[in-house]
């Protein structure tokens, strides 16, 4: 930009505090950095110090100046057109006066840096491995970088001063943006992604397994994997002594191996690399007898290894023979003869535990006399089959369920009366399964509540309560108890043994002699007391004719309780003469 003065200039420059924004800069050399963007206003003096600066305008082209901009990204010069010699105030040819002003009008660009990277995007996330570090660094080309500011996750923006580094797992968003020396600044940016640093979970699964983990060759065996985060991206796995071979997810090639114990060892890795510490299953593979498998059919309930059948529960059993197929299913209750199984079947009906003797006989007709051969009865030897003894315990009954009442009650004429206080506990117990609720309701009502605690009751009247008992497989007692709930508080009485002497002002104005009897009834559960208290004193039961006032004004409050502990008050004002 060129500009022609006649006489001296001066550019005015506005010092601003380090919380605003800047408008310009001067570096170390001196040289003069300006906003592109703000608006210059010239001023000339005749006194190196500025005094009596007098603002230059144009009458040439006022609507440009007066403020006027730079219009040159970079070096600008205000110029006048010929320089005069400083001595001989003559002008000096060929040459002008110049004075460098650079526009700066673009705002600094913050790179990034990942280190320890170990990246993937997965349904759109992007994901990394903990120890993440990410180092910003800011470039300006013109007047220099002023400042770098960041925030993570919404806090405040703080100046920048180093790798940020992200160990902990979680989502974060790291914000950025840098200002220049002439307050230039970056379009604020952004950085979404969450730190995976948990391993994936691997989940062994066999269809077709005893409970001493024996498997057959008919048996598979799956590998599943799971990883919340970045996803999972390969499952290894190993036989025994093997090397780890990347999983295809079908069923591991087991069934080349020799009858006898084995081990899988395996292990998963996310697409981060994370990996899953070692894992492993050991298994017997029997490549021989039929696999056996008791299923119980109704309610049951375990605990401790006991196993808990109700009369309603029946025991199926199944076998698979992964060579030549099963031939029979034997079963034996009780020591009982052993017979052939055809269908689900129900224990004795007798309280208490029974062995139950099942095995399997496969296809192979008997060729051996070997002594480790049980022996099937009436049909001779067959090569090889299971033998399994299973416990159970039949329950047959419900548990043994009562009720008692807790705090205000009585019976009279073979009826229960209680009251609002009164509280129903109820207990249980199983000596067998054990107790696993007690329910209740009120009769005549739908549904059955849990108890939890002791409990009251509201409502007057005749009332029937239901309760229930269960024991863990659901054999149900019931018990119930009828009472009356007598909510209503005695009703109080009061009676002066003289005659009022006066009402003129709807005042009770008695004489000196007078007296005053207290009585209360109740229609149900009757009066356990009567107390009193006058002028303010501590009640007192009342025992009789109340005398002996003194002249003046009396209030007297009364009491009565039912043997419920309804209670009832009532208060009376009196004037004695």
């Amino acid at each position: 930009m060129k500009y022609f003065l006649g006489g001296l200039f001066v550019l005015l420059i506005t010092t601003l505090s380090a919380q605003q924004r800047p408008t310009h800069y001067v570096d170390s050399t001196g040289a003069l950095y300006w906003r592109k963007s703000t608006p210059l206003y010239l001023f000339v003096s005749d006194s190196p110090d500025g005094k009596d600066l007098n603002r230059l305008k144009s009458d040439k082209t006022p609507q440009y100046s007066d403020p006027f901009y730079l219009d040159t990204e970079g070096l600008n010069y205000i110029r006048s057109r010929n320089a005069v010699d400083k001595e001989t105030m003559q002008i000096v040819p060929d040459t002008e006066v110049m004075y460098e002003v650079y526009a700066d009008g673009i705002a600094p660009v913050t790179s990034v840096e990942y280190t320890n990277v170990s990246k993937n995007v997965y349904q759109g996330t992007i994901f990394y491995q903990a120890g993440l570090e990410i180092d910003l660094t800011a470039k300006d080309q013109m007047s220099g970088v002023r400042k770098l500011e960041f925030s993570i996750n919404d806090q405040a923006f703080a100046p920048y001063a180093g790798t940020l580094k992200f160990d902990e797992p979680g989502e974060f968003v790291v914000k950025f943006k840098s200002e220049d020396q002439v307050g230039n600044q970056e379009k604020e940016n952004s950085l979404t992604f969450t730190i995976d640093g948990d391993a994936p979970v691997s989940d062994f699964n066999v269809n077709g397994i005893t409970a001493d983990n024996v498997v057959a060759t008919s048996s598979k065996m799956y590998i599943l994997s799971s990883d919340d985060l970045s996803g999972t991206k390969d499952i290894f796995f190993k036989f025994d002594n093997g090397n780890f071979k990347k999983y295809n997810g079908n069923e591991l090639p087991f069934a080349e191996l020799d009858e006898g114990e084995h081990t899988v060892y395996f292990y998963s890795v996310d697409f981060v690399g994370n990996k899953e510490e070692d894992q492993k299953f050991d298994f017997y593979l029997d490549k021989s007898a039929p696999l056996m498998v008791a299923d119980v059919l109704g309610d049951r309930f375990i605990v401790d290894d006991e196993v808990y059948f109700s009369g309603r529960t029946k025991l199926k059993l199944t076998a698979v023979d992964n060579k030549v197929g099963v031939k029979d299913i034997m079963y034996s209750v009780d020591s009982d003869e052993f017979e052939k199984y055809t269908e689900p079947f129900y224990l004795p009906s007798i309280s208490g535990v029974h062995l139950v003797k099942y095995y399997s006989v496969d296809n192979l007709e008997n060729s051996t006399t070997d002594s480790k051969k049980t022996r099937y009865v009436g049909r001779g030897g067959y090569e090889e089959f299971k033998h399994n003894v299973n416990k159970f315990y039949v329950d047959l009954t419900g548990p043994v369920i009562s009720h008692s009442i807790q705090n205000y009650s009585f019976t009279r004429s073979d009826s229960l009366f209680i009251g609002p206080f009164s509280k129903i506990r109820l207990r249980g117990s199983d000596p067998e399964s054990g107790l696993q609720k007690i329910t209740y309701n009120i009769a005549g009502t739908a549904g059955e509540e849990d108890y939890q605690e002791a409990f009251t009751l509201s409502g007057e009247g005749f009332k029937t309560l239901n309760y229930y008992g269960y024991d863990n497989v659901n054999n149900r007692n019931i018990a119930k108890f009828s009472f009356y709930l007598d909510a209503t508080p005695p009703d109080i009485f009061v009676q002066f043994n003289t005659g009022s002497t006066g009402n003129n002002e709807k005042k009770l104005v008695y004489p000196i002699t007078s007296g005053v009897f207290l009585s209360a009834t109740d229609q149900t559960s009757g009066v356990s007391s009567l107390s009193y208290s006058l002028d303010g004193a501590d009640f007192r039961p009342y025992a009789g004719l109340i005398t002996r006032f003194s002249k003046g004004k009396h209030k007297m409050i009364i009491k009565a309780k039912d043997f419920l502990n309804n209670e009832s008050t009532e208060e009376i004002i009196f004037y004695i003469r």
